[in-house]
C-alpha cells in the first residue's frame, strides 16, 4: 500500500476486522432442544395402540387364571371333588373341581414383581392376546379361557425396537417385553425421555454348520432337477472321537448350547455316513471315512423337498434321507430321534421343576443361494443352487432390561423404544430373586411349574415361597422350564396342545413360539397344520427371503431366523397388561385370583407411584464459538489500544487535562488572541478571561482581484489590515 503509513495500514486492518466480527459473530447463535437437569414428575395414562395390534387385539377378559395338573391331579391350591353313588352293584363317580388360581399364590407372584421394580410384570401380568372360551365339564365354571391364537401382523422384516398393544418388541437381538402402554397425559411441548424395568422373555440360539450342504440345479421350465447332498467337509473331515453325551442336566446355569448343537450335528453327519455306507456302525471305533470332500450323495425328491425360494427348520435331523429305502446297516428315523432326545435334554417325562429347562433341537436347512453367478433372487432355468445346513439349540429364558423411552408428540405412535440393554446390577445381591413352583410330584406331560421375580436377591425370604414349595435362585436371568422333543407333536395335533382348563399363558406361550421357529417350512401340504401362523419360510414374501439369505450366511447370524420367528410368533400370541399409572393387570377377590377387566384410558391409578419421573426437554439458546474468532480479534486490539492509553495516560501523556488543554487551544478566542497578542500557550482559562476577555477585535476581508498587468497599481490597505494579516501570517506560522 504504497504512501500509507504504519499506522494507517494498522487502522485500515483493525477497520476490515471490525467489519467482518460485526457481520459474523451473530450467525454463531442457535436454538436446540435439550434435557433438563433434573427430573420432573408426571401423569401417565393409557393409550391404545393405532397398528394393527391394537385394532386386533380384544378387551381383556375378566375370567380367572386358572391351572390343571394331569387327569384327577389337584394343583396346589385347588380342590377336586369326587362324588360316589351306588346303584345296584356298580358306583357312579362324578369328578368336579374348582381350577382358580388360589389368591395367595397369585399375590405371592404379583407382590414379589412389584416390589423388585414398579414396571416388572408378574405371569399374571401375561394374557393370550387372542382368546376363545372353551367348554369344560368338570370345571365348576363350565368354560375357561384358551389360546385363540390369530396372526394380527408380521414384524420379521422390521429392526429396532418396536412398541406395540401391550408389549416392546427387540428385533435385532430377539425376545418380548411386558408392557400396558402408557404415556404422559399432559402434553409436552418438546418431549421426555425416561428408563423402565421391564421383564423379558427371549430365545437364546447357537448354531452350528454341519459344513454340507444341498445342491441341485434347475431343469429347463424352472422344476426341481436332481438333488444331492454335497460334503463340505462334514462328512471327509469328521471328528473320530465322538464328543461326550453326558452333558449336564438342564439346571440354571449348566445349559451349553453350542456344545449340544455340535453333539447333535456330530451324530446327524455320522449317522447319515452310516445310512450310505461310509464308515461303521460304531461310533466309538470309526475305522473308515469313506468319502471324499466335494463327494455327493443322492437325496431321494419324494421324501424331502428342497426350495430356493424357502428356508426349513424341523425336529427331525436326518430328514433328507428316504427311511423307506432299505441301508446296509437299517438306519432308521428313531436313530435319528436320539439326537433331538439327547439333546434336549428334558423330556414329557421330566419333573416338573427349576432344573428342567426347555431346550428344543433341529436341524435348519438355510436359504439357497445361486452358485453359477446369477441372482440370488431370480429363478433361472438350468440354474444351480446350494443351501447350507445348520445344527441348532435355542433355551428360552427370563430376565428384566432397561428399556429407554423417548415421547415426543401425541399418541402412542410419539413413543418411542431408544435402547434395550440388560439391566445392570451393583452386586450379585442386588440380582433379581427367581423361583419356580417345584412339582416334583409331577412330569411335564401333567402340569407346567409357574415361574416369576419374589423380588431382589438380598430381600427377606418370603414364608409363602416356602409354603407353596418355590425353587429359588438369585440370577441376573432364568431359563424356563418345559421340555421339546420329537414327541412333542403327533400327526393329529401339528402344534403343541395345551391343557385343558388351564388359563395360564406364561407357562406355555413360549414352548408354543419356540415349537413353530424350530418347525419352518413353506405353506405346502407338509406344513398344513400352522392353524393360523404366517409363513415365516419366505415362500411368499422375497423381502422375507432376501433377508434369511443374508442370514444363512454363517452360524453366528443363522440363529437369528429361529430368534426371530419365535419373536415375532410369541409378540401375536400375548399381551401385557402392566402399566405406569394404570391399574393392576390382576386383582385379588376372595374367590380367587383374575385378570383385570378391560384395560382403558380411564384406569388411572391416582396413587402417588403414577407420577412417574421424567427427563423433559427445553429450547436452549447456544453459540458456535468458532464464529467468534472475529469478535475475539477485535477485542485483543481494543484490548491493546486501551492499555496503550493507559501507559500514556500514566506517563502523563494524555489524559483529561491534557484533553482540556488541547481543546481550550484550539478555541476561537485563543486562536484570535494568540495571533494578535501572543498569550501564553497553556495560561489557565480564568487568567485568560480575565486578561484578555474583555477585549474587541474585529475581523475583516477584503477580496480584491487584480486584472492582468495591474499588480502595480495594487490599493493601499490600512494599517490594521495590513498589521493583522502581516501578524496573523507570522504568528500562525509561529505556532
Amino acid at each position: 500500500m504504497t504512501g500509507l503509513s504504519v499506522g494507517e495500514v494498522s487502522g485500515l486492518i483493525a477497520a476490515g476486522v471490525f467489519v467482518v466480527a460485526a457481520i459474523v459473530t451473530p450467525l454463531g447463535l442457535y436454538s436446540s432442544i435439550e434435557p433438563a437437569d433434573s427430573p420432573t414428575t408426571v401423569a401417565f395414562s393409557y393409550s391404545k395402540d393405532p397398528s394393527a395390534f391394537g385394532d386386533g387385539t380384544p378387551p381383556r377378559s375378566s375370567w380367572p387364571f386358572t391351572g390343571v395338573c394331569g387327569n384327577g391331579i389337584p394343583c396346589p391350591g385347588t380342590t377336586l371333588n369326587e362324588t360316589c353313588a351306588k346303584q345296584g352293584l356298580l358306583q357312579n363317580c362324578t369328578i368336579s373341581y374348582d381350577p382358580r388360581i388360589p389368591a395367595a399364590l397369585g399375590t405371592l407372584f404379583s407382590d414379589g414383581a412389584s416390589s423388585f421394580s414398579p414396571s416388572v410384570s408378574s405371569i399374571f401380568d401375561i394374557q393370550w392376546r387372542t382368546y376363545v372360551r372353551l367348554q369344560d365339564a368338570y370345571s365348576t365354571f363350565k368354560y375357561y379361557m384358551s389360546a385363540g391364537y390369530r396372526q394380527l401382523e408380521t414384524l420379521i422384516l422390521n429392526e429396532g425396537p418396536q412398541v406395540i398393544e401391550g408389549l416392546i418388541v427387540d428385533m435385532d437381538s430377539g425376545g418380548i417385553g411386558f408392557r400396558n402402554h402408557s404415556i404422559p397425559t399432559s402434553i409436552l411441548e418438546y418431549g421426555a425421555t425416561w428408563e423402565e424395568d421391564i421383564l423379558f422373555v427371549q430365545p437364546e440360539t447357537q448354531c452350528v454348520n454341519l459344513n454340507v450342504t444341498l445342491d441341485f440345479q434347475y431343469g429347463s421350465t424352472t422344476s426341481n432337477g436332481t438333488v444331492v447332498l454335497t460334503d463340505r467337509g462334514g462328512f471327509s473331515a469328521l471328528s473320530r472321537q465322538a464328543p461326550s453325551m453326558n452333558l449336564p442336566s438342564n439346571a440354571q446355569g449348566k445349559i451349553n448350547l453350542q456344545q449340544r448343537a455340535y453333539n447333535a450335528a456330530w451324530l446327524n453327519n455320522f449317522l447319515t455316513l452310516v445310512y450310505f455306507n461310509a464308515t461303521g456302525e460304531n461310533p466309538s471305533n470309526i475305522t473308515r471315512l469313506d468319502v471324499t470332500r466335494g463327494q455327493n450323495f443322492p437325496v431321494d425328491n419324494s421324501s424331502f423337498s428342497v426350495y430356493s425360494t424357502a428356508v426349513q427348520s424341523s425336529l427331525y435331523f436326518g430328514s433328507y434321507l428316504n427311511f423307506n429305502k432299505t441301508n446296509p446297516y437299517n438306519i432308521s428315523a428313531n436313530n435319528f430321534q436320539i439326537i433331538n432326545n439327547i439333546c434336549g435334554g428334558t423330556s414329557p417325562g421330566s419333573p416338573a421343576n427349576i432344573d428342567s429347562s426347555i431346550v428344543g433341537c433341529a436341524v435348519l436347512y438355510g436359504a439357497a443361494t445361486r452358485i453359477d453367478g446369477g441372482s440370488n433372487l431370480i429363478i433361472d432355468p438350468l440354474s444351480k443352487w446350494s443351501a447350507p445346513i445348520y445344527s441348532c439349540a435355542s433355551a428360552v429364558r427370563a430376565k428384566v432390561q432397561t428399556v429407554s423411552f423417548r415421547y415426543n408428540g401425541t399418541g402412542l405412535g410419539a413413543l418411542k423404544a431408544t435402547s434395550i440393554k440388560p439391566k445392570t446390577y451393583s452386586n450379585p445381591s442386588s440380582f433379581p430373586r427367581w423361583a419356580v413352583q417345584n412339582l416334583d410330584w409331577l412330569q411335564f406331560s401333567d402340569a407346567m411349574p409357574m415361574w416369576g421375580i419374589l423380588g431382589s436377591a438380598n430381600s427377606s425370604q418370603n414364608p409363602l415361597a416356602a409354603a407353596w414349595n418355590m425353587s429359588t435362585i438369585a440370577a441376573e436371568s432364568l431359563y424356563l422350564p418345559g421340555f421339546m422333543d420329537w414327541l412333542y407333536i403327533t400327526s393329529a395335533a401339528p402344534v403343541p396342545v395345551l391343557p385343558a382348563s388351564q388359563n395360564l399363558p406364561a407357562l406355555n406361550f413360549y414352548s408354543q413360539a419356540l415349537y413353530t421357529a424350530l418347525n419352518i417350512g413353506p405353506p405346502s401340504a407338509r406344513y398344513s397344520g400352522y392353524q393360523g401362523y404366517a409363513d415365516y419360510s419366505g415362500w411368499s414374501s422375497l423381502g422375507v427371503y432376501a433377508k434369511w439369505q443374508k442370514l444363512s450366511t454363517s452360524a453366528e447370524t443363522v440363529s437369528q431366523i429361529l430368534n426371530l420367528v419365535w419373536t415375532d410368533v410369541a409378540a401375536n400370541a400375548v399381551v401385557g397388561t402392566r402399566g405406569w399409572g394404570l391399574t393392576s393387570a390382576a386383582s385379588t377377590d376372595p374367590t380367587g385370583f383374575a385378570p383385570s377387566a378391560n384395560i382403558s384410558s380411564t384406569d388411572v391409578n391416582t396413587a402417588p407411584s403414577s407420577q412417574i419421573p421424567v427427563v423433559l426437554y427445553h429450547q436452549k439458546i447456544r453459540y458456535r464459538l468458532p464464529f467468534a474468532v472475529p469478535a475475539f480479534v477485535t477485542l485483543a486490539i481494543t484490548l491493546v489500544v486501551l492499555i496503550m492509553l493507559l501507559l500514556l495516560a500514566i506517563r502523563g501523556k494524555t489524559g483529561v487535562k491534557q484533553m482540556r488543554k488541547f481543546l481550550d487551544a484550539t478555541s476561537m478566542g485563543r486562536i484570535t488572541a494568540r495571533l494578535l497578542w501572543k498569550p501564553v500557550l497553556d495560561q489557565e482559562t480564568k487568567s485568560f478571561v480575565n486578561e484578555y476577555g474583555k477585549r474587541h477585535v474585529t475581523i475583516t476581508y477584503t477580496a480584491i482581484i487584480l486584472e492582468e498587468g495591474d499588480a502595480a497599481d495594487e490599493p493601499e490597505k490600512s494599517d490594521e489590515s495590513n498589521q493583522l494579516g502581516e501578524d496573523a501570517t507570522s504568528n500562525l506560522l509561529n505556532w
